[in-house]
């Protein structure tokens, strides 16, 4: 026996050997459909991507206290609205107010007035920084040249 048959004989790859076992594949291939394979485009549309994420801010200006339901709407659906009541008569104004403000509240969002007669309700996934508010001192650090 050669040194490559011995090898061969502990690898169990001999022929003539018992162990031996051939497997030989009976299927019939003609069954089998051909399946394609599609790799994903590993590039992404950053500017179509921006502006499907984009925010957009309502403005809406109430005639009668029917409009207060719209502003819900878009508070509902995470959309911040800006509603201006400049040309809303007080008592309407004063109940649309208090409608959108409990509204804001129930959806957990925040309602500020940003100008006379004008206010910023925005849903929980926006965040209003009045700037006014920013810049009041706090009464413990007011400064005595800013008396």
């Amino acid at each position: 026996m050669k040194i490559v048959d011995k090898i061969r004989n502990k690898m169990g790859q001999n022929p003539e050997s018992e162990e031996y076992i051939e497997e030989v594949d009976n299927t019939d291939d003609s069954d089998l459909q051909a399946t394609t394979y599609q790799n994903p485009d590993n590039v992404v549309d950053f500017k179509n991507k921006a502006k499907n994420n984009q925010l957009k801010v309502m403005v809406i200006e109430p005639v009668s206290f029917d409009d207060a339901q719209q502003v819900a709407d878009h508070i509902r659906n995470h959309k911040p609205v800006v509603v201006n009541f400049e040309n809303t008569s007080s008592d309407i104004a004063k109940r649309i107010i208090d409608f959108i403000s409990g509204t804001t509240y129930a959806l957990s969002g925040d309602i500020k007035k940003v100008g006379k007669n004008v206010f910023m309700c925005a849903p929980n996934n926006v965040s209003v920084n009045f700037t006014e508010e920013l810049k009041k001192p706090s009464s413990s650090t007011t400064m005595p040249w800013e008396e």
